[in-house]
């Protein structure tokens, strides 16, 4: 038996923290902008001279699988990052080309799709990078804005690092030393602004590629000893107590953590002693990587998440110790999962994060996902960052999750103010406070029930949800309840008996390899999975109904799906309840 709840009274979205970080960050911007004109001088630049390096001294393997087809559609000119796709001349460098924001333009210039070229292994692949990066020495080589912002520069030298050798294969002694020079340029500046870097994963990947810059190249000690500084104070702040990452999201959650295995590896390489703190960090944080993915391998689909590719996480977990933990329950970081044969649900029972970390988080609270082996059943319908701000606001609202919606109104809010939006990002400004959850285990089955208050503000309403999944994984159980609440009984003035009553609508989204259709009595639905398996989902309700929706998992394709979409009105004097089920069908070769 587990009980978790976290309570924080009003404290979470104080509006007086969001006008302090807006005072913040504007003169932060101020000095920014000041700094930038002064790192284009000559003075600045003589500054960073020093020792050029005559070699890399180790090449840390890079956990992130290549992609062959990437590799294609970059040397045809088509460049597809989060924040939309450029497509120009194969031999325009796109370097000088107008990007569509600055998240595709930190995207160019953090080099990390530098990998999918290596996959390939063939001049042709070697040329086109040896001249991607001899033009970007040429064009942004001394100063651009967004190409030397810290953690943009540590993406940069990370990738440059890590895939060295294929980089400067067959190259020119006057190319490689060019090369070399400038990543000894970068370090030096690295050093003097990773501590400078944005708030939260930016500020995270400048410490730890500072901390490379030192291991890789000769004379780094000093730039290893101020990265590990840095380093540890961003994992205490940033990895919680269960090992989750503070912004919620588990593709962050993977990308940190091969960004520490990538430093272990190269420490390694060059005999240095590991920190404890990495290996504890490392022990910590993969876990929740394992108790985030789905039988396919891939990553659900919570606060921004994409899948990931399957061969890259299982890069990842190989490198787990095979006694370590298994991890089920996340009760800091706020999920769980509930498994059973071969059956795997994963809950989120937290509540938003907060500040800059909620730039990319949901309003998906008590939403869950559910996968039988290989096949995912019932999902959330995931983000798209390539596709542009319109698709990305909409996959952030709660409408786009498995849970419950009042009033199309999402359970958190986010920052709307154009200017604010500007300087502090698209962060929650408002959200479930008071999220609880208990869990019970026994061997007929695994109970748990969560609830939160996001709607309590605004409707006078707590949601609460309870699972039940059966000790053989064969059928999900499953409530949600609307109560009304004694705490908003004075909400606008008027009294509690007297609040209008509120469309709800509870989906269930399907991922687009569950066939799908609506039983004649409305009460029913039929899934068909690709391995043939069947299983029927079913409610108390007669409102049922089978519409559209879309599933955003890999972050770049948007394919067309259904989702099970049971709707009503709450009787705000009473509790409303909505009770259903999802339950596998006998097969034939079950019966055998």
């Amino acid at each position: 038996m587990t009980d978790t709840t976290i309570r924080g009274g009003s404290a979470p979205f104080p509006r007086g923290e969001i006008v302090t970080d807006l005072a913040r960050e504007t003169a932060a911007r101020i000095t920014s902008v000041a700094r930038n004109m002064s790192y284009r001088t000559w003075p600045y630049r003589l500054s960073l001279s020093g020792p050029m390096p005559d070699r890399i001294l180790c090449f840390p393997q890079d956990l992130r699988s290549s992609s062959i087809r990437q590799s294609k559609a970059l040397m045809d000119g088509r460049y597809v990052f989060p924040g939309g796709t450029v497509q120009t001349k194969p031999s325009t460098a796109p370097w000088r080309l107008v990007p569509p924001n600055e998240s595709w333009a930190e995207s160019l210039h953090g080099f990390s799709w530098i990998r999918h070229f290596q996959g390939r292994q063939d001049q042709p692949a070697k040329q086109h990078v040896h001249w991607l990066v001899a033009s970007w020495l040429e064009s942004c080589g001394r100063w651009d804005d967004i190409a030397w912002r810290p953690h943009v520069s540590a993406r940069r030298l990370m990738s440059w690092f890590t895939h060295g050798r294929f980089i400067l294969q067959d190259a020119d002694m006057i190319w490689r030393s060019a090369l070399l020079r400038s990543m000894a340029y970068q370090a030096r500046h690295l050093a003097r602004t990773a501590k400078r870097a944005a708030e939260g994963e930016p500020r995270m990947t400048a410490a730890i590629g500072l901390c490379l810059s030192g291991v890789c190249l000769p004379d780094g000690l000093r730039r290893l000893e101020r990265g590990m500084q840095l380093l540890r104070r961003e994992i205490d702040k940033q990895i919680l107590a269960d090992g989750g990452h503070i912004s919620r999201n588990p593709y962050t959650q993977l990308t940190i953590l091969i960004d520490i295995l990538t430093l272990k590896d190269a420490l390694i390489t060059r005999r240095r002693p590991v920190p404890d703190i990495l290996q504890e960090t490392i022990e910590l944080m993969a876990p929740m990587v394992r108790l985030l993915c789905h039988g396919d391998g891939r990553l659900a689909l919570f606060n921004g998440a994409t899948e990931g590719e399957p061969g890259t996480i299982e890069a990842v977990l190989a490198r787990q110790d095979t006694k370590a933990r298994v991890q089920v329950i996340a009760s800091v970081t706020g999920y769980q999962r509930l498994k059973a044969a071969r059956t795997k649900v994963i809950v989120d029972t937290g509540r938003p994060p907060k500040g800059p970390f909620s730039t990319h988080a949901h309003a998906g609270c008590l939403s869950f996902e559910m996968s039988a082996g290989q096949h995912r059943i019932i999902v959330n319908c995931g983000s798209t960052p390539i596709r542009g701000e319109e698709w990305l606001n909409a996959s952030r609202t709660t409408a786009a999750h498995s849970t419950v919606a009042l009033a199309d109104r999402s359970s958190a809010r986010f920052l709307k103010r154009p200017m604010a939006e500007r300087l502090l990002g698209p962060r929650i400004a408002d959200g479930p406070v008071n999220v609880s959850s208990h869990r019970e285990e026994s061997e007929h089955g695994v109970w748990l029930s969560a609830s939160h208050d996001g709607y309590v503000g605004r409707f006078g309403i707590t949601h609460e949800r309870r699972f039940y999944l059966s000790a053989d994984g064969e059928e999900l159980r499953g409530e949600d309840k609307l109560v009304p609440s004694t705490r908003a009984a004075g909400w606008l003035g008027f009294h509690k008996k007297e609040r209008p009553a509120v469309p709800f609508t509870l989906r269930f989204h399907l991922h687009p390899g569950v066939r799908a259709s609506l039983a004649r009595d409305a009460t029913r639905v039929l899934l068909l999975l690709p391995n043939g398996d069947g299983w029927q989902f079913r409610t108390n309700r007669l409102n049922i109904s089978l519409d559209q929706s879309i599933y955003l998992g890999s972050g770049e394709l948007m394919r067309r799906s259904h989702q099970i979409v049971v709707s009503g009105v709450t009787d705000n004097k009473e509790t409303t309840s909505v009770k259903w089920a999802i339950r596998r069908l006998a097969r034939k070769s079950d019966q055998q």
